[in-house]
């Protein structure tokens, strides 16, 4: 694990807990179409499927690390911020699908700027607000209407339109792909691990900008996120309700302590 630092890669940290298929597929699409260095950290979150092969079948750029139970996304996530050394860090659910020059165009775009925390891209899936019928809806009326399905027609669309472009934004990113600098998240520290399933993005873009940072939107970079998956197969209907009441207990708090 000295080998894996490289001036300016990014560590893309992928929590994942069964779902072998999908995991499979966005490590696939990361080896073919990444252009910037990277090294991988899959944490396994106690996987009972064929998630525990991967090691045999990957063994470029990857770091798997296997937990004996489950410590959540945020406690993956955090795992892989230690492991790591590298100046960019991605956040990333394994329910995603990406395609050429995503993580170059990311990169290019937060690096426009010291004071932007972190940038994401448009997405598909219809329960984000950084769908990208949205954000054209709402916030760029330029964006093209896609006469098309294919992820990277669509890519290539927006990279003609928006190369190496975005804009700043009000709110949260999700984190279901997200990069921010190292020093960036050295400066605000780790994932608060109280969060499961939801509002952990939400706390730690108030964080943000609580500490002076923006939040970026990277116009020529489109992904698909088939929404929610991630979180499906770990827990029932009746445990994520619980969650989220506990989360936005959880917070209410946090805000309340900033007063």
């Amino acid at each position: 694990m000295d080998n894996f630092m490289h001036q300016g890669a990014a560590d893309i940290i992928i929590p994942v807990s069964n779902q072998y298929q999908y995991t499979r597929n966005l490590l696939e699409g990361i080896y073919r179409y990444t252009d910037h260095p990277f090294h991988i950290f899959v944490i396994d979150n106690a996987s009972t499927d064929e998630t525990v092969d991967l090691r045999r079948i990957y063994t470029r750029q990857i770091t798997i690390v296997r937990n004996r139970e489950n410590r959540g996304w945020c406690g993956a996530c955090n795992l892989g911020i230690q492991l790591g050394k590298n100046p960019y860090v991605v956040f990333m659910n394994n329910d995603v699908e990406v395609s050429q020059g995503w993580l170059g165009n990311m990169i290019a775009f937060l690096d426009t700027h010291p004071r932007i925390g972190a940038a994401g891209p448009l997405d598909s899936s219809t329960n984000d607000w950084q769908c990208v019928d949205r954000v054209r809806e709402k916030m760029v009326p330029q964006i093209p209407r896609f006469l098309t399905e294919d992820l990277h027609e669509r890519n290539r669309i927006l990279k003609y339109h928006f190369h190496r472009t975005g804009i700043l934004v009000e709110g949260s990113l999700a984190f279901f792909c997200c990069v921010m600098r190292r020093r960036t998240i050295n400066a605000i520290g780790p994932l608060d691990e109280a969060f499961v399933g939801c509002g952990d993005d939400d706390d730690y873009c108030r964080r943000l900008r609580k500490a002076g940072y923006v939040l970026g939107l990277a116009l020529d970079t489109y992904v698909i996120h088939h929404s929610n998956l991630s979180g499906k197969p770990v827990y029932d209907f009746e445990r994520r309700k619980e969650f989220r009441k506990k989360n936005l207990t959880r917070l209410r708090e946090k805000r309340l302590e900033c007063f």
